[in-house]
């Protein structure tokens, strides 16, 4: 009895010691420990209907019903299921996160590093479902942003595997689904990520689905929108400038650009460069494909821009670009918005829209021809 008084005791400092549960809770626990153990023991009392519904109520209501503390045992339950076939019916990512919720709706906090380290494990050293569904569960622990999943991530997989090429697609899918896991990383971390993000726009293909999670695409229209245009730009300037070189008509990125003013002028300095190079390949793919972004990008450009990336189109067909030549002669009906903005700017300052429009190399006819030919008639 007295060995087992003892133990109790500092099971129960143990418990409050650590913050697993609270001073309150703690008090109410030794309550019960006293009077369960004058009950149950050789002590004399008999214990009262009222004294036994007490301490089976607060038993059940404050500890009982709680959640699974710092136990395993419901994390192991989920790593023993990840062979399922169907543990995630659909590749949605909201879908996945939550799925992911309510397998982690009653797991402790303090169990999450445990989690984290062991689905990372399991997609490293699995084949099959086990490895796509521990994918898909990092990413859905990413999707749900909360601070100590957060912290998980980042301590046991942005910074500690980020140079690890087997590592690479993971950790660009959760920066997809959450792009605040770069903020306040190591500066080596950033350089890492830097080179694996500038390795992945090598090695992707114009026809490659800009709207896969680990598509450069996603991932830097996620840092952008999570971490502000400051921090994409202090460290992943580069990488944006790769990606408009490789693919400047890249949806997914140019939907998520409207406001960030830096970023923007940044996308026009190789757009313009493609818009009117000398390059035939360079300027009629520019012009061919433009139209698939005229929605998106209008919406990001001032009527100065918009103005100027049509008179660069404009200097590529009088070099005779013919996809240029295309545009010119259907006055812009493949871009109706770009177009629209860009009158904007012709009937806010004719005259310095004309000064512009020369410094191109275009002439005072020049000017005049794109005003009346191409866009509206204004007086000369």
């Amino acid at each position: 009895i007295n060995e087992q008084d003892v133990y109790e005791n500092y099971l129960i400092e143990q418990l409050a010691s650590n913050s697993l549960i609270p001073k309150l809770d703690t008090s109410f626990l030794d309550i019960l420990r006293q009077l369960r153990n004058k009950s149950a023991h050789p002590s004399g009392h008999s214990a009262s209907a009222e004294e036994a519904r007490f301490v089976f109520y607060e038993s059940i209501s404050r500890f009982l019903s709680k959640p699974i503390l710092t136990t395993t045992q419901l994390v192991d339950d989920i790593l023993a299921r990840l062979d399922d076939q169907h543990f995630f019916p659909s590749s949605s990512a909201s879908k996945v996160a939550d799925i992911v919720k309510k397998e982690i709706l009653n797991i402790h906090q303090e169990t999450l590093p445990y989690l984290v380290n062991k689905l990372l494990d399991k997609y490293l050293n699995s084949n099959s479902d086990i490895k796509k569904n521990s994918g898909f569960f990092l990413n859905g622990l990413a999707h749900l942003k909360e601070e100590e999943l957060s912290s998980c991530l980042k301590k046991y997989i942005i910074d500690s595997k980020c140079s690890d090429s087997k590592c690479s697609s993971l950790i660009l899918r959760m920066i997809s689904a959450n792009g605040s896991l770069l903020l306040n990383l190591e500066s080596v971390t950033y350089d890492r990520l830097k080179s694996v993000i500038s390795k992945r726009i090598k090695n992707s293909n114009l026809t490659d689905s800009d709207s896969e999670l680990s598509h450069p695409s996603m991932v830097l229209s996620s840092i952008l929108g999570s971490c502000g245009e400051d921090l994409m730009l202090t460290y992943f300037k580069s990488q944006l400038t790769e990606l408009f070189q490789k693919n400047i008509f890249s949806i997914s990125f140019i939907s998520h650009m409207s406001g960030n003013e830096k970023v923007v002028k940044l996308y026009l300095e190789e757009a313009y460069s493609q818009a009117g190079s000398s390059d035939f390949n360079i300027a009629n793919n520019f012009s061919r494909s433009v139209s698939d972004i005229d929605g998106y990008l209008s919406e990001s450009l001032t009527e100065e821009q918009a103005f100027l990336l049509i008179s660069n189109i404009m200097k590529a067909a009088e070099c005779g670009a013919w996809a240029a030549q295309s545009l010119k002669s259907s006055k812009f009906s493949s871009i109706p918005k770009i177009k629209k903005v860009s009158i904007e700017y012709l009937q806010y300052d004719k005259v310095a829209a004309k000064a512009k429009y020369k410094e191109l190399g275009h002439s005072d006819q020049d000017f005049n021809n794109l005003v009346h030919e191409q866009l509206l008639d204004l007086d000369s």
